[in-house]
């Protein structure tokens, strides 16, 4: 009995040492937050040719092929290369969604952007940069979220649709 007693008291002490994060160290990433914001505002008044943008959306793609990235290994396919109607090949990152795709299937992608990036006014009202082709080789940090099988609707030239999503600063 002393056993058990001794080590509910010794648990007890092990989590009350698990509080959390302290009111200091959240202040601290408050205030670094705040500093971030207030510096990416004077960015954007000293440059007001720009804008900062997320790409949201999907677009409509057959796939060609599945090849591996060559970063992680030579093995695994991670890359699909893909195309839209009527257009040349290019490829996206996939990822662990590779495995449940199949060259010469046509699928929907949702696309996705981890961050917010900055682009031209210009490229921004025209929208030159939300053909697929092009966004994956600008954006980085845009990727695909997840896909379905495309149905007859969704084929076709108006099967691109990304768009802007501006930040609110």
């Amino acid at each position: 009995m002393k056993q058990i007693g001794s080590l509910l008291l010794l648990l007890a002490l092990l989590l009350s040492g698990c509080g959390g994060v302290s009111k200091e160290e959240y202040d601290a990433v408050v205030r670094e937050r705040d500093a971030l914001r207030e510096e990416l505002q004077k960015q954007q008044e000293k440059s007001p040719g720009t804008v900062t943008v997320k790409v949201t959306g999907e677009f409509t793609a057959t796939v060609r092929s599945l090849i591996p990235d060559y970063e992680t290994d030579d093995e695994t396919p991670r890359m699909a290369v893909v195309t839209l109607f009527q257009s040349t090949p290019f490829t996206i990152y996939t990822g662990e969604l590779t495995k449940h795709l199949e060259a010469g299937e046509t699928y929907v992608f949702e696309v996705e952007m981890s961050r917010y990036d900055i682009i031209t006014r210009q490229e921004y009202e025209s929208g030159t940069l939300l053909n697929p082709e092009v966004a994956f080789s600008m954006y980085p940090s845009l990727y695909i979220s997840n896909f379905r099988p495309a149905e007859e609707s969704d084929w076709g030239l108006d099967s691109v649709h990304l768009a802007y999503e501006a930040c609110e600063t």
